[in-house]
């Protein structure tokens, strides 16, 4: 029963890893955390800018206090007038040792010319946020298209291998046979079976690159695939605009927004403050309870005589700006000057593969003749050998062309921000 079940589960494993597309790992890596933590940044973002904002409100407390002082204490400011005729009628004057009050405070800034201009940093800022997310998201899906696609170079190179490795085989079974006619010396045979050593050895050095390669794509997608995904281009990529330097953009902006922040925090700044509170106490002079309320209102406005740590501020300030600027000047020209080249090499890389497969077809039958000839003695084994390699070198030749293609359309890809879902399928 358990040797029954063994075809079957395989082949449930076939079917399921035929089915999976690219676009499948593509929707798994936005599951993972590593993607879920650029969506958080855009909501901390969110929350700075949130912050800024809620810096232009005005703010309200409720107050609730006790005190107890070593003296007689004023629960609120009595006129001389107000004190004679309390003391007259023997009212508690407003004086004591243990005094509670309950009130409310009021603090509106009118005008401090900075906090808009923090608010709009902050709202680039998120923008900058929303940008680095896609751009990263796009860059891992390159990485997992790159590495998919090197995996099939590497899986069509392990075919090659066992293909070289049955013709070297076959000739092997044919030259033991003459080795034990004595028609052929045995060194004839060793050097065959130190060939498909040979083979073995790369063998086994590929698979182990097969396995790194799945190990990337399983970090990034939390999918184990048992071998790679197909490949199709669907649509050509848009060149609309270089995506890295999104980001880059809002993030100077922000920087010269900061700056101009810096500058305004020399200006004056106007604020409204009000406050209300009633107390309770017991009058020092007659030990009776009183209440009392007092309340305030009042215009302030705040003027930076000398502050000298503003003006580092501002110098700090300018200088981020300045090496930001540079900073996407440098990334412009290098991501132009890459596209360019990118685009040369895809040209370059279909002429290849015309002339790839052309070096196959010729190879094979310089590889069928040389079999001949040295079966009938007229090639040495290094000779025919050269051969055998020379068509596996062929193969993997148009193998790596093909890893190179989708390697450059990638890269172009991630340049100019287009998602992957579009392009390949």
């Amino acid at each position: 029963m358990i040797k029954k079940l063994i075809p079957l589960t395989l082949i449930c494993g076939v079917m399921y890893a035929n089915d999976l597309t690219i676009n499948e790992l593509f929707e798994s890596l936005k599951q993972q955390p590593i993607s879920q933590k650029d969506i958080t940044n855009i909501k901390q973002a969110q929350l700075e800018k949130q912050s800024a904002q809620n810096a232009l409100y005005p703010k309200l407390y409720g107050e609730l206090s006790y005190e107890h002082f070593n003296r007689p204490s004023s629960l609120r400011p009595v006129l001389p007038t107000e004190t004679s005729t309390l003391l007259a009628n023997d009212e508690p004057l407003p004086f004591s040792n243990d005094i509670s009050k309950v009130g409310v405070s009021l603090s509106f800034p009118i005008f401090i010319k900075s906090l808009y201009t923090i608010k709009n940093k902050a709202e680039l800022l998120k923008v900058a946020s929303k940008d680095k997310q896609k751009l990263n998201l796009i860059q891992r899906e390159a990485t997992i298209l790159g590495a998919n696609a090197n995996l099939k170079y590497l899986e069509n190179l392990l075919i090659a291998l066992d293909s070289k490795k049955l013709s070297i085989s076959k000739v092997r079974d044919d030259i033991a046979i003459k080795v034990q006619n004595g028609r052929l010396a045995q060194i004839a045979l060793i050097k065959m079976d130190k060939s498909l050593n040979d083979i073995d050895i790369s063998t086994n050095n590929i698979k182990t690159k097969i396995d790194e390669l799945k190990s990337t794509i399983f970090t990034l997608s939390g999918i184990d695939i048992s071998h790679s995904v197909s490949l199709e281009k669907i649509s050509n990529i848009q060149k609309d605009t270089i995506l890295a330097l999104l980001p880059l953009e809002a993030s100077l902006k922000a920087k010269q927004l900061g700056l101009k922040a810096s500058k305004e925090s020399l200006y004056p700044a106007l604020t409204l403050k009000a406050n209300y509170s009633r107390s309770y106490a017991d009058g020092y002079n007659n030990d009776k309870s009183l209440s009392t309320d007092f309340g305030s209102v009042g215009l302030y406005l705040k003027i930076p005589l000398f502050d000298n740590s503003k003006f580092t501020k501002i110098q700090k300030a300018k200088i981020s700006y300045v090496n930001e600027k540079l900073n996407i000047e440098d990334v412009k020209h290098s991501l132009t000057v890459k596209a360019s080249k990118l685009e040369k090499n895809l040209l370059l890389l279909k002429r290849s593969k015309q002339l790839a497969k052309k070096s196959i077809k010729i190879t094979k039958e310089l590889l069928d003749v040389a079999k001949i000839s040295y079966l009938n003695g007229r090639m040495d084994e290094e000779e025919y050998l050269r051969y055998e390699n020379s068509l596996f070198d062929a193969y993997a030749s148009l193998y790596e062309i093909d890893a190179k293609k989708w390697e450059d359309i990638v890269q172009l890809a991630v340049i100019y921000g287009n998602d992957l879902k579009g392009i390949v399928k």
